[in-house]
């Protein structure tokens, strides 16, 4: 940025603005069309004995690169990872997967997923009593 004469000029290299976001021009991230989705998380597993709650999520599209799935758990106000799996989706057009974890006692659980070319997503928090 540089100021003549008391007016602010914004000088962008290789990209437009709109709106506050800088598009990048001839980003490999603008070109991938990558959507994910975060699902519920339920209690599954043996009435009796092991209690397990499993996330849900899926993807849909190209350029979705390196994925990530995580359940989380809130303790103390704070949002903790209990199990995470990641897996390439590079040769992939759409897929489903879930991630699981132990649990005991009564937790507000959620799901989040995230694609290499894509933003995050959480799903909706559930408590679940194990």
């Amino acid at each position: 940025m540089r100021n003549f004469k008391n007016k602010t000029v914004s000088v962008v290299l290789g990209g437009v603005m709109a709106g506050g976001l800088l598009l990048a021009a001839g980003s490999p991230a603008a070109a991938a069309s990558c959507s994910v989705r975060a699902g519920n998380v339920q209690k599954t597993g043996a009435s009796t004995g092991d209690s397990w709650v499993t996330g849900y999520g899926a993807w849909t599209g190209s350029g979705c690169g390196y994925m990530k799935i995580k359940i989380q758990r809130k303790v103390l106000g704070i949002w903790v990872t209990s199990n995470s799996d990641g897996w390439n989706a590079s040769g992939d057009s759409s897929g489903n997967v879930s991630v699981r974890n132990k649990c005991s006692g009564t937790d507000t659980w959620r799901v989040w997923i995230d694609g290499e070319n894509t933003d995050s997503r959480t799903g909706p928090t559930k408590s679940i009593t194990c």
